[in-house]
């Protein structure tokens, strides 16, 4: 088995079609990962390790091999999937997320937060914070 088929195989086990949610591989290919691993190149030896050996024993075996044996790996695999996933226009799509958006903004104008009086609960409330142990 190709890497390139092992991967899409681990991938497809950690997020299978569900109700209106396609399944990895009908929305993404080998080529989206790359692209992801191209961001992400601190991940691209865990990963190479991750799927140098294929998923003969079954996707779920695999996964908690490297789960048990090798977390790095096991991370990189589950993170490129997870990200790979998400940034597909598809998903985005169904789960109503437009990206990133750029929204006007005036630094020299007043923000409503400091003429609405929701500051105003905050200082009522008084001091809230944890100490820092040994500080």
């Amino acid at each position: 088995m190709s890497d390139e088929n092992a991967f899409l195989v681990l991938a497809d086990f950690l997020i299978p079609a569900h109700g209106k949610m396609p399944k990895f591989s009908d929305v993404c290919g080998y080529a989206d990962v790359e692209k992801s691993l191209d961001f992400r190149i601190d991940l691209k030896s865990g990963f190479a390790r991750g799927i140098a050996v294929g998923p003969a024993t079954g996707a779920e075996a695999r996964l908690e091999s490297l789960n048990k044996e090798d977390g790095e790996a096991f991370s990189a695999i589950t993170t490129i999937a997870i990200a790979t996933y998400y940034m597909s226009p598809r998903v985005r799509e169904l789960i109503g997320y437009p990206g990133q958006e750029n929204v006007p903004y005036d630094s020299k104008a007043t923000q409503i937060y400091l003429t609405n009086g929701s500051l105003g609960q905050v200082v009522a409330r008084g001091r809230k914070y944890r100490p820092t142990p040994g500080l």
